[in-house]
């Protein structure tokens, strides 16, 4: 596809926005589609083996196509920025979308490396089976099927490098390397997000979201920005500072 001059952008935007083009958001969808691209391969390159740049670029689409829905320019922020946060969004939704283990298997998971933390401190080594098995207050078969289910989660088949291109071969090896919280953690952790960016500029929203939430790096943020690395850092510090002066004599009980 050829790419848009940025009058031709401008006229499609007001033609969506007067009249709901379904041509101009179509041809608004096409332009916009490269930085779903970019996004997806930053993000899978933590991620792989277990998911390709490809399918969180099928996810990513549909934050695209949101963003191009309801971006409102009179809020005074480039699409851009506003389309990265609601790609990485979609990227994120459909992570969770695919956890094989699910909420109860999530929540086995969490309390098994509580005990097994607590057990070693007590004790300074590493406890048996039967022993956390004992601690959680589970029968030993059942805790013996859980535990295979949660090992079985983080596994990455042997011929997952030779064979990345190939889905049939891939399809239980969807869940992400750095698997999301379980639902109450999730509220929990977006709640916080909510409270500490709120009031933040889009973009430094997003720097926040990518940088502690999808743990990337200076660098690979800058590149899903489209900004240098050291304006990455520059701006994080000048957030970081900004919101030690907001918090500087709250009560933040909800972060503690």
């Amino acid at each position: 596809m050829k790419k848009q001059s940025t009058a031709q952008i401008t006229n499609l935007w007001r033609s969506f926005h007067k009249d709901g083009s379904l041509e101009a958001r179509n041809a608004l969808i096409e332009n916009y589609m490269p930085i779903v691209q970019k996004v997806a391969e930053i993000l899978a390159r933590r991620l792989w083996p277990r998911v390709t740049a490809e399918e969180l670029a099928s996810a990513g689409y549909d934050g695209l196509i949101a963003a191009v829905n309801s971006f409102d320019p009179a809020r005074g922020v480039k699409f851009e920025t506003y389309c990265r946060q609601r790609i990485v969004g979609a990227i994120r939704d459909w992570q969770r979308e695919i956890d094989p283990l699910g909420r109860s298997g999530r929540n086995f998971e969490r309390a098994l490396n509580a005990a097994e933390d607590r057990f070693q401190a007590i004790n300074g080594r590493t406890p048996t089976s039967e022993e956390l098995a004992d601690d959680l207050g589970i029968d030993g078969d059942r805790f013996s099927r859980m535990r295979r289910s949660v090992t079985a989660a983080h596994s990455v088949p042997l011929d997952a490098a030779q064979d990345r291109g190939n889905d049939d071969s891939r399809i239980g090896a969807l869940m992400p390397v750095d698997p999301g919280p379980g639902p109450v953690q999730h509220t929990e952790r977006e709640l916080i997000r909510e409270y500490l960016t709120r009031g933040l500029k889009e973009q430094d929203r997003l720097i926040l979201t990518l940088y502690y939430y999808e743990k990337l790096t200076m660098a690979s943020i800058g590149a899903v920005l489209g900004v240098s690395e050291s304006r990455v850092c520059q701006r994080h510090a000048e957030i970081m500072d900004q919101l030690r002066t907001r918090f500087a004599h709250a009560a933040c009980d909800m972060v503690a």
